[in-house]
This record gives C-alpha cells, structure tokens and sequence, in this order.
C-alpha cells in the first residue's frame, strides 16, 4: 500500500461528461480542461476517455503537458490555455497545438516558425474584459484580428475571454461577470460587422456554464471550458448538476495508533493535548504529499464510515487524526480522505479552501490507479 493511494473511475468521467452534454445546446462544443495534470486525475488515462467519448478539444497550460498528451497518442485539439514563451513556438508547430495568443511579439515568432516549415499555426485570440491576467483588451485585439486576416501562416480558430466572477458570492459579482459578457458579446458583433468572427467563441468554464447559463452559452458563443465539473465538483449549485459524481476517491492507511491519557500530548511542539482519554491514529500523509497544514483545524477523514477529525499539526508526512470511540480501529486500516462519501468540496470547505485547492495537490501527491 502507498501512503496514499487515488483510484479513478474513468466510467464516472463518461457519465460526467453525458451529463454535461445533455444540457448543451446543439453544436455547442466542450474544451476539457485537462490542465494540472488533469486536475491531478492522472493526464493520459484522462485525455483517452475524452477522445474515446468524442470531447471536441483538450486544454492545457503547458506546452510539456500538451506534448505529454500527443506522446500518449490522442490527436483531440489541444488548446494552450496560457500564453507561450516565442521559444516554444517550434514546440506549438511540432506537435501540433493551438497557442493562446495576445502578445503580438509571440503572434509574429508563430508566424515566422510557420512560415519556416511551410505549415499553418492555430490560434485562439484571449481577450481581457476585466480578468487582468493573460490577453488584450478588446480594442487592442481589433487590430491583431485584423492583422491576421491577412497572414496565411496564421489562422484564428477562435476568441475567449475568462469571468473574474464566474461562481458569484453576491450581487456585485454577477453584474461583474455580466459586464463581461455583455462586453465580449459587443466585440464579437463588432467582429462579424468586420467578417473576423472565428468559428470558436467561448466565456465560460464549469461554474461559469452554470451560474450564467443564459448569457455564456448560446447564440455567439458555441464552446464551454469545462474542468471541475467533469470530475465531479459543480462550484456553483444547479438541479441538474446533482447528478455529476466525484471521478476521484483517496485513500490513505492507519500506520500506527496511540492511546493518551488526559494531559498527554502528540505531535511537533506538542500540538494535541488530551483533555480526556483519547485514542489516536497516525497516518502517512502530510503537506508532503499535498495535505494542506490548515487541513490540522477542522479536516476529517472516514474510519470504518465514520468521521474522524485531524489533531495537532499537520508534518511532511504525518497527519494524526482522533478515533476515539470508533470501533474496531486497527493498524493498516483503510481510510478515506476524500471521495464518494466525503466529497472533496465539502472536505475543502471544511477548512476554508476551494475544492481544487484540496483536492489537486492531494491527488498529485499520491499513487494513482485509473480503471
């Protein structure tokens, strides 16, 4: 047994994913974004179920995740969702990518590597409507459309922008995201009244495709960039996204047990004292292998089905939890840390994190086994 051991249920993502297209309107197509390792869910067995299943296109972030991709044989789309350094340009034509783009400098350096090979380079233009992260804003991107209109070596395949609010806590983050749409909605007429409009136009991620449905998704906008939802985390509640299912169940061991009397204490720095008998056990896990340290107030895990709460300081790679009146608790006893019967929002929000602030890290920081 590892210390901590992920099984994937690939049978889970298909259902996802059906689930997900199901609400779609016809010929709206899905990116699955397969960055970070596939959200920690393991790249390769990931992206061959999303070709096996018909996904329209992948995202990454990386170029070396994207070649990790084609090395494991799928030919789907990869779209590099974050810009490109101009000396990864040979890379993006190698391998067959489609580069983000919004420096013009790196649109050039394409072009020329295009050029050089006698080849075409696809792109999607990222335009800024308020995230102020990565592209240009929309009078800016104007003129970069227009300059590629005219460069055979360039092709645009589509446009995007990314909400700074897409799961809204209150009513000044949906007129945010609001803005936004309504703002890359103007430039998108203002492409068509210029015959720019690409093929692909996309606003929304998973929480964005459920919180602003109506306005994300439809008319202009014909593709969704979907990541958390797919494994099974809608960020934003909805009825029908109920049904999505957690792909990922992680599981750990009881490496060792102590009983302590009232006043004893355990771990670094003494970080638990008893105030009563208590019994705990020691697991294999820690901030080592992607536990976080906060995971120390307030995280639980599954015993034996019941719930057994984090003690003390959380180490490299310890984590003590209480188990005290559970029964039958013995040394390599399997516990659950997140999963079908603890999911890993809940277990997340537990200790005031995102769900893929949990549950990414704790996923890339173990054994996986897909199936």
């Amino acid at each position: 047994m590892p210390h901590a051991l992920a099984r994937i249920d690939l049978a889970a993502l298909e259902k996802n994913i059906e689930i997900a297209r199901r609400r779609l309107a016809r010929g709206v197509k899905i990116l699955f974004a397969v960055k970070s390792d596939a959200y920690g869910h393991g790249l390769e067995p990931v992206c061959r179920v999303a070709e096996t299943v018909g996904i329209d296109a992948l995202g990454t972030t990386t170029v070396e995740e994207a070649v990790r991709v084609r090395e494991a044989g799928v030919k789907l789309p990869i779209v590099l969702l974050n810009p490109i350094h101009s000396s990864q340009v040979w890379k993006v034509l190698e391998h067959e990518l489609t580069a983000s783009v919004g420096d013009p400098a790196v649109v050039r350096a394409l072009a020329r590597e295009a050029q050089a090979r006698d080849a075409v380079a696809n792109v999607h233009v990222n335009v800024d409507t308020g995230m102020r992260r990565f592209g240009l804003a929309p009078h800016a991107a104007l003129p970069l459309l227009e300059l590629l209109r005219d460069e055979p070596a360039v092709r645009v395949k589509g446009v995007f922008t990314h909400l700074t609010s897409a799961i809204p806590a209150d009513r000044e983050d949906r007129m945010q995201s609001h803005d936004q749409i309504e703002t890359f909605r103007a430039f998108l007429a203002e492409l068509r009244k210029r015959d720019l409009l690409p093929a692909l136009r996309h606003v929304a991620n998973s929480a964005g495709l459920i919180a602003y449905e109506r306005e994300a998704v439809g008319a202009d906008l014909n593709m969704v960039r979907l990541g958390t939802l797919l494994y099974g985390y809608p960020e934003v509640a909805a009825p029908w996204a109920k049904s999505v299912a957690p792909v990922a169940r992680l599981v750990t061991w009881i490496a060792a047990l102590h009983d302590l009397a009232p006043g004893e204490t355990a771990g670094y720095r003494r970080s638990f004292r008893a105030a009563e008998d208590r019994r705990i056990a020691i697991l294999p896990i820690g901030y080592g292998t992607g536990i976080p340290p906060r995971f120390s107030s307030g995280g639980v895990v599954l015993v034996n089905g019941m719930p057994a709460p984090a003690v003390g300081a959380v180490g490299l790679d310890h984590v003590a939890i209480d188990v005290t009146g559970i029964a039958g608790v013995a040394l390599g006893d399997e516990v659950e840390v997140f999963g079908p019967n603890l999911p890993a929002d809940r277990a997340a929000a537990r200790i005031g994190l995102s769900v893929c602030e949990f549950l990414v890290p704790a996923l890339q920081g173990s054994t996986r086994v897909s199936g």
